[in-house]
């Protein structure tokens, strides 16, 4: 096996170790608790924000659904200016 295919055979064999369950549990935990402080943050904003950026009260959930941030790339509203 030259250099290079070994190479290839290590990293695709990466994702597959007990570190790397760890680490995309760890991440997918505190992106869960992320979307919790989201939501709560938007159920805290008066309705004219919410109106500003385009949400209406009922559709927070959607919003800050597991789903849709990750279609969406995310929402952190936190850093919204």
């Amino acid at each position: 096996m030259t250099t290079l295919e070994h190479t290839a055979h290590e990293t695709s064999r990466s994702g597959l170790g007990p570190i790397n369950f760890a680490g995309r549990a760890l991440r997918l935990v505190y992106r869960a608790m992320r979307m919790r402080s989201d939501r709560a943050a938007m159920q805290a904003m008066p309705d004219y924000l919410l109106k500003d950026m385009g949400i209406a009260r009922s559709e927070i959930d959607h919003y800050t659904s597991m789903r849709y941030a990750s279609d969406a790339g995310g929402m952190d509203i936190r850093n919204a200016h």
